[in-house]
């Protein structure tokens, strides 16, 4: 977890920032083993997202579904950009992250959506989620 240090009388005591609070779990290690969801591009492992699925697409329903983070998921992404308080971030909001919950995120995706998944997530859009 990320801290921010602050300064009360003379003492430094870390203290959580507060949009870490409902930030997603970063990944615990960033070797071939993590993924970047197709949707937002999240990136997590894939047992972070079995556990609790994405944090920002909850319509995908991968929690505790293993084909289905395969599906929703790929390990094909180019760089990573690290948000703390997405609504502060001049870099969040021209990655259009700012809406987004704070968590580790994927610049670029090297895979296309599957067709399938695409009218999902146009569907889930047209329904406002």
């Amino acid at each position: 977890t990320t801290n921010c240090l602050s300064s009360r009388g003379g003492a430094r005591t870390p203290t959580l920032h507060p949009a870490m609070e409902t930030a997603a779990d970063p990944p615990s290690q960033f070797q071939k083993h993590t993924r970047a969801c197709f949707r937002c591009k999240l990136i997590k492992t894939f047992e972070q997202f079995f556990e609790t699925g994405c944090d920002n697409c909850a319509f995908f329903q991968m929690a505790e579904d293993r084909d289905r983070v395969a599906e929703c998921t790929t390990p094909s992404y180019s760089g990573i950009c690290s948000v703390i308080d997405p609504k502060a971030s001049w870099a969040a909001k021209w990655l259009r992250l700012a809406k987004l919950v704070p968590g580790c995120y994927a610049l670029e995706l090297n895979d296309d959506v599957p067709d399938g998944l695409a009218e999902e997530i146009e569907s889930s859009m047209e329904r406002g989620r």
